[in-house]
This record gives C-alpha cells, structure tokens and sequence, in this order.
C-alpha cells in the first residue's frame, strides 16, 4: 500500500492477547500494515489486520514461513516469552531490527541463563541440571533446603516450587518436570530476602538503562507466584540506585541488545543483591505497556515500536526518571462458585484505577492459586496515598452459591 511516494512498513506482531492491547492500540497511531499472529481466534480485534496467521506462538515453521510469505519490514512482540523468542527467529532470518536468537536463548532457558550469569561474576543462587530426582537428593545434602525446583524453559511461575523437605521433592520435581518443554529442570538454593523485580530498556545510544524496581509480594511460602507488586520498591535512594545500575550491569552481562528487559532479584538482609532471572521482553500484565511508562514517566512503548520500524526516535531524558508510585494487586478469591459479581462499572469510573481485569465471571468455579495463569484478576492503580484493598472492597462484591 502507497501513502503518496512513500512505501507503508509491513509490520507482523506476534500475539495479540488481552496483555498486548495497548501495543496494539498505540500500533494503530503508526503509518504500518498490521500483520498478526495468534494462537486461537479470540484475539484483540481492534486493529484492521492485513493478514493472520492462527497457529501455536511456538510453531516457529509457520510462523516464519508466514513472515517471509507476506515479506514484512518489522517484527514485534511484548510479554511473552514464547513470541519473543519467534520475534528472534524472524529478525534474525530477514534480517530487520529485533532480538537475536542468542540473545532469545539466554532469555527463556534458566540454565543457560544461569551459566551465562555465572560465567561474567553475577551474583546468582547456587544451582544445578538436574536429571533424575536422585540429583535433587545430592544437591540438598550439598546446600541444605530450602530450594526451588523449576522447568528449565517455561514462562511465569509454571512449576515453579520451593521445598523445604525430603517429602515434597518427588512431587515437586514431577510438576517441574511436565511444564518443562524441554524435559529438563534445575535446582537452585532459595534465597531468604525481599523479592523485587527492575524493568529496563536498552536504547540505541545510551545502551540498557533501569526505569523501575517493584517490592513483589508472593501468595505462599511454598508457590512463587506473586499477588502484590508496588512500585516504587521501599530503598534508600542510595541503594535504589545502586539496585538499578547492578541490574545494568547484569543484562549487559547477559547479551541483551534490543528491546525491554524485566528482571527479578533476590535482596537479602546485608544488601545483596541475586539474580533469579531476567528477560529480554517487557513484564507480563500491561507491566511494560501501562506500568512502567506511569512510573518512570519514559514511554518505553513507543520507544520499542520505533525501534522496531527502524524509526530514529528517542523519548529518553536521562537526568529525569521519574518514580511514581504504582500498585499492581491480584485478587486472590476464595473458593466456591460464582452467583454473581457486582460493582466492576463502579469501580472501572475511579480516577485512580489504570486498569481492572477479573479472569472469572458468574457461574465459574474458583480454585486456588498456583500459577501466574490461574489469578482470579487484578487492578493496576496509581498509588498516591490511596489503600487500594479498601477502594475494591468498597466497590467490588463477589456472590457465592451456597
């Protein structure tokens, strides 16, 4: 399609969920043909799509054969690790701007993540493949419990579990184990400390820059499945900003060229400061799209889709990162059946709500917490002397069966 002499860029954006709507909203401001990826056909319909592919985001085959078939000139993606990775595959084959594959591999494989951190000095858990549950047992007598058992390459908290005795080692290996794609798993000595999280950006001229740390609060002792995350984390701004340039340190360490980074640390009580991993992508829930923009005050969004259309724009000023306070909080309902749920229009008309998201609806029935998929919701809300708990008691009534 022409405007006037000037060719559009074709630009392919692989997933177009629930978590992808802002990218997708602020695509449709860009001079661009929209071409999607999804895998089912309940996608964000918002944009007029070109063309679309529906297929497994990890059906890389398609997905690159669909990218060279309508010959894009820009490849996007954001809170997945899945897409990021085909973002790769793509960018790399044609050549476009976007991550490489190295740099996606570091990304979404802990235990080459892991050994790439321990191979540049960053401080990381002591950690192991493991193969068969008899390792876990050797690795327990050589650090002790508590540890974490995870999926070498899966995304959020999917068999995820810390264990503190001998009795929960099979079952935690086996959850690990079937949400591992690669069959493989490792082990890693749990951390005691305050679990934060720091989103970045690596800009063209400045290299990766920190924007914003967040204090996470976890479900359970057992399942690393968040249920608060307030920005900013509560540091001496000393230490604030020696937490964000150890985080720069740490992505430079671990090959991130192009794009958001989201990375989560352990900070233990004397001030050290662990990696638990990091990723070459924007944080899940509208963390990149919505949140780090409204608390570094840097629209990171626009910034990403101007890289990847090769457009020669910054929207970084270094001396002014902003730290306005955000809450990001997950509903954590009790179980039973849903009758009815009232107030969402209420509580949607709050200045201070960004967004409001509830998974479940009338007739659902609610299970317990034990991943990142299977949260009951969340609000994001700016957090200016505000109790977030009170304003959706206030307004939100969930209606059980008897």
């Amino acid at each position: 399609m022409e405007h006037g002499d000037r060719k559009m860029k074709k630009i392919l954006v692989i997933n177009l969920g629930w978590e992808q709507e802002p990218l997708l909203d602020k695509l449709a401001n860009f001079d661009v043909e929209i071409y999607g990826v999804h895998y089912d056909t309940n996608y964000y319909k918002e944009p007029n799509y070109k063309d679309l592919l529906v297929c497994d985001i990890r059906d890389l085959e398609k997905i690159l054969a669909f990218a060279k078939k309508t010959d894009v000139d820009a490849v996007i993606s954001d809170e997945c690790d899945y897409s990021h990775f085909a973002q790769a595959v793509i960018a790399q084959s044609l050549n476009i701007p976007g991550p490489r594959i190295s740099e996606a591999q570091v990304s979404s494989n802990k235990y080459l993540q892991r050994t790439k951190a321990n191979e540049n000095t960053v401080l990381i858990p002591e950690f192991s493949l493991v193969i068969s549950i008899d390792d876990i047992y050797k690795f327990v007598e050589k650090v002790s419990f508590p540890i974490i058992v995870k999926p070498v390459d899966n995304r959020g908290s999917f068999g995820v579990n810390k264990v503190n005795c001998n009795d929960d080692i099979i079952e935690s290996y086996e959850n690990a184990l079937v949400h591992s794609h690669s069959r493989l798993v490792i082990v890693e000595k749990f951390i005691e400390g305050k679990h934060i999280t720091v989103d970045g950006y690596i800009f063209k001229d400045k290299g990766i820059r920190s924007l914003a740390i967040a204090d996470k609060i976890l479900a359970s002792d057992n399942r690393q499945v968040a249920l608060d995350i307030q920005y900013p984390a509560n540091f001496s701004d000393s230490f604030y900003d020696e937490i964000l340039k150890i985080n720069e340190d740490v992505n430079i360490a671990l090959g991130y060229k192009f794009g958001m980074t989201h990375s989560e640390y352990m900070v233990t009580k004397d001030n050290k400061v662990y990696l638990i991993e990091s990723a070459n992508r924007g944080g899940g829930v509208y963390t990149s799209e919505i949140i780090v923009p409204n608390v570094s005050g840097i629209d990171i969004l626009e910034q990403y889709i101007s890289d990847v259309l090769d457009i020669d724009k910054s929207f970084f000023n270094v001396n002014n990162i902003e730290k306005n306070k955000i809450i990001l909080k997950f509903f954590n309902l009790k179980s039973g059946k849903i009758k009815d749920i009232k107030g969402i229009e209420k509580i949607l008309k709050r200045k201070e709500i960004l967004k409001f998201k509830l998974f479940v609806r009338k007739s659902d029935t609610i299970e317990p917490i034990i991943n990142d998929a299977n949260r009951h919701g969340f609000v994001i809300a700016s957090n200016n002397n505000i109790n977030i708990d009170e304003i959706v008691k206030e307004n939100i009534e969930v209606i059980y069966e008897r």
